[in-house]
């Protein structure tokens, strides 16, 4: 027995040592750092619980927190119901579903930055394709990225976008993981489509939905290229997500222990939120 534990640790081994260098050694990094006072240039010096303490009264800080949970309440009910229509409808074998499929799986295998690289000038003011459209249809344009709230939908929409194939191919999986003979028992004891859907299919996807729900909020919560390309923050601080908010503390303001505070805190939310997520399964 011991010999069959040795080798199977010697298997394990490669991806512990990949996880403790390139995630747990940083977060290690992170925490430590997040006690000094540093700017890439200058030695960094011990400040104890200051960063923290500057933090607490950071409005910009808690701001960012706000738009970070204002766009996951707006994302994640998006990023969940609309891949779960798609997969009711593609998730029967055959050559229409496969090539749906493909295209709605498109935009996630497309580079962030490329794709909301082409949403922003879609959704331009002047130039974009979206509010020509609306000129010639007699309608006003929209300023899509240059008012608080439509760039803020703008944003939710653009991770829509990119998330709905992922998540499809999530649910499809679900999908067809469940036996037919729960379905065809319904339909025997007179139930329609959506007493099937409600009282059978949703409840034996509990567990794709608890998937689901997780890569949403994770994908949404740390969401950075896409914001840093669409809006860069604007107008104003209304798009600032704390991803990039401690971006441009560290690389623009180069107050990298400060920036590494607000990672601290940011992880222990996202924590806080995954942990919730969980606890709210379990109950179930």
């Amino acid at each position: 027995m011991s010999a069959l534990v040795k080798s199977r640790f010697i298997f394990v081994l490669p991806a512990l040592i990949f996880l403790g260098i390139f995630v747990l050694a940083p977060i290690v990094s992170v925490f430590f750092t997040s006690f000094y006072s540093w700017d890439l240039l200058s030695p960094a010096r011990f400040t104890g619980l200051s960063n923290f303490k500057r933090m607490l009264e950071d409005k910009w800080f808690w701001n960012s927190i706000w738009v970070s949970i204002k766009l996951l309440l707006l994302t994640v009910p998006l990023t969940f119901f609309v891949p779960l229509a798609l997969a009711l409808a593609l998730h029967r074998e055959n050559t229409s579903s496969k090539i749906l499929r493909a295209l709605f799986y498109w935009p996630y295998m497309m580079p962030a930055v490329a794709g909301t690289t082409m949403w922003k000038w879609l959704l331009s003011y002047d130039l974009g394709l979206l509010n020509h459209i609306l000129k010639s249809l007699g309608m006003k344009p929209v300023a899509w990225l240059l008012k608080p709230t439509p760039a803020l939908f703008s944003i939710a929409f653009l991770r829509t976008w990119g998330m709905t194939g992922l998540l499809m191919m999530m649910f499809i999986t679900g999908l067809q993981n469940i036996s037919q003979e729960y379905h065809e028992a319904a339909k025997i004891d007179g139930a329609n489509r959506w007493q099937i859907f409600w009282y059978v299919t949703f409840p034996l996807l509990k567990n794709t939905n608890l998937l689901v729900l997780t890569t949403s909020i994770a994908h949404v919560f740390r969401d950075f290229a896409g914001v840093y390309v669409l809006t860069g923050g604007g107008p104003g601080y209304s798009t600032m997500v704390t991803p990039l908010y401690i971006y441009n503390t560290a690389f623009t303001q180069f107050r990298i222990g400060y920036a590494y505070a607000m990672s601290v805190v940011f992880l222990l939310i996202s924590f806080a939120i995954a942990m919730v997520t969980l606890r709210v399964r379990e109950s179930k």
